[in-house]
């Protein structure tokens, strides 16, 4: 018989929330904002859960695969570098074999945005719904 994972207080909420998504963050980033995660009113850290966050994974197959075409820099929401490397077909290959090796970490840098971003501005609440 398998019992549910019930979590009740705000730090062990933000604790799984981090590890189960160890691989989106750099470690540093997050422990910046640990503090002001703890902060948040307990709604605001169910709604946590619930972050469209950038697999770095993901963004290293589009890289390989469609790289050239700028659909990684498009799904980190990068849109200016993803124009960009979209109308110079990737500066004829050179942007795209760069990019093979950092577009994890530019993964992880929006997912730091983002979780600042949310950490920041408070959510509307048509904007919850």
């Amino acid at each position: 018989m398998e019992f549910p994972l019930v979590m009740h207080d705000k730090k062990s909420k933000i604790d799984f929330f981090l590890a189960s998504r160890q691989k989106c963050f750099d470690v540093k980033d997050v422990m910046a904002l640990y503090n002001s995660l703890l902060a948040l009113e307990e709604e605001r850290i169910d709604k946590l859960m619930q972050l469209q966050l950038v697999s770095p994974r993901t963004a290293l197959l589009l890289s390989l695969f469609l790289g050239v075409l700028g659909a990684d820099r498009f799904y980190c929401r990068d849109y200016k570098l993803g124009v960009a490397k979209l109308f110079t077909i990737a500066a004829c290959g050179f942007w795209w074999l760069g990019d093979l090796f950092v577009i994890r970490d530019a993964a992880r840098r929006t997912n730091y945005k983002i979780l600042r971003n949310f950490i920041i501005n408070p959510v509307k609440e048509e904007d919850a719904d």
